[in-house]
């Protein structure tokens, strides 16, 4: 389950940190700890889909990328690109992106994506989520009952109705494909990360995540048959994300194109001054020792991608509370503190 490249480290429980990964001996700067495997799930934004390679996540500065494949909507950054995401997707899921993307394509004037700032409002709390995701399933269960063989080709009047937001939808269907196509992996590698039980940062933005489940249970009958299963899965992926995704930026760090979640990596805890430096090659993950690391030392990389530096222990501290929900007492914040840092 752990990909670690070698005996250096391992996996063990932190004190109120749950998991982190250790060094078992002396680990010299450089060394190469983990290469990860390709996102269990992810999506690239919507506003990038034509500049962003689906297969190694190549982004061309803001041009349309050459090889299209015009049913799903994907772009590649060469023939080969484009070979080996169809030969690793397989004819179902090519199937559903297709679905997916003439959904998307059809109701292009009523993409919403404004939720996601909505950082001013109340989270909803577990009962208001748990009543929606209830709602939802209820829903799905009615549209489930009225389709029959002459309209399953027809949309249900509410999800016609309903505002879409592509990156949600390409999100949770990346990840329902892990699950259909590889069951065993989604248990073994998504269901043991640490999940988030209120992840919604608004009303709004659940909303908007129950609201992509039921269309994606209407425009993909054959994927969501059993649409409890589909609930679970989605709320899921949407729990662990919030604690576990990468974000996927172009080489300068200026564009924000995209996440995915990459199990095997998510055992990395943070610090403010990381002794492992992460750099993305094609879809996957490389971290290494960023400095000598002593017997027993904790491997920790930093959430806050080089912000960490210049920014004090009170703006770090607010920044990875709003976001990820702890506050931090890495050695340089407890030091700061004892200085009187601001």
């Amino acid at each position: 389950m752990y990909k670690i490249t070698s005996n250096l480290v391992h996996v063990q429980e932190i004190a109120n940190a749950g998991r982190g990964v250790l060094a078992k001996q002396p680990i010299p700067t450089g060394t190469l700890l983990l290469e990860s495997d390709g996102p269990a799930a992810h999506v690239v934004h919507w506003q990038y889909r034509k500049e962003v390679c689906a297969q190694c996540f190549r982004y061309n500065l803001g041009r349309t990328l050459p090889v299209k494949h015009a049913s799903t909507g994907k772009v590649f950054c060469s023939p080969e690109c484009q070979s080996a995401w169809m030969s690793e997707q397989g004819e179902l899921a090519i199937e559903a992106w297709e679905k997916l993307y003439g959904f998307v394509a059809l109701k292009a004037n009523t993409i919403v994506q404004d939720h996601v700032f909505a950082t001013v409002c109340a989270r909803p709390d577990a009962i208001e989520i748990e009543a929606a995701w209830s709602k939802g399933d209820k829903t799905v269960g009615q549209m489930r009952q009225q389709q029959t063989a002459s309209s399953k080709k027809k949309s249900h009047p509410l999800v016609s109705s309903q505002n879409i937001d592509p990156d949600i939808l390409g999100f949770l269907l990346s990840g329902l494909l892990l699950q259909h196509h590889n069951p065993n992996a989604w248990e073994a590698e998504m269901l043991p990360l640490a999940a988030d039980p209120t992840p919604y940062t608004s009303n709004r933005d659940l909303e908007a995540h129950v609201n992509s489940y039921i269309q994606l249970a209407a425009i993909l009958p054959h994927l969501t048959t059993d649409h409890h299963l589909t609930s679970n899965i989605c709320r899921t992926l949407i729990s662990t994300a919030n604690h576990n995704a990468f974000g996927l930026r172009s080489a300068d760090g200026d564009e924000y194109l995209g996440y995915g979640v990459y199990p095997s990596a998510s055992y990395f805890n943070h610090s403010c001054s990381p002794n492992i430096s992460k750099q993305r090659v094609g879809a996957m993950w490389e971290f290494r020792a960023a400095r000598d690391i002593a017997v027993g030392e904790q491997c920790c990389i930093t959430y806050l991608g080089g912000d960490e530096k210049h920014l004090t222990v009170l703006a770090r501290r607010a920044r990875l509370e709003s976001i990820w929900g702890f506050e931090c007492a890495c050695p340089r914040c407890l030091e700061e503190d004892r200085v009187g840092g601001q």
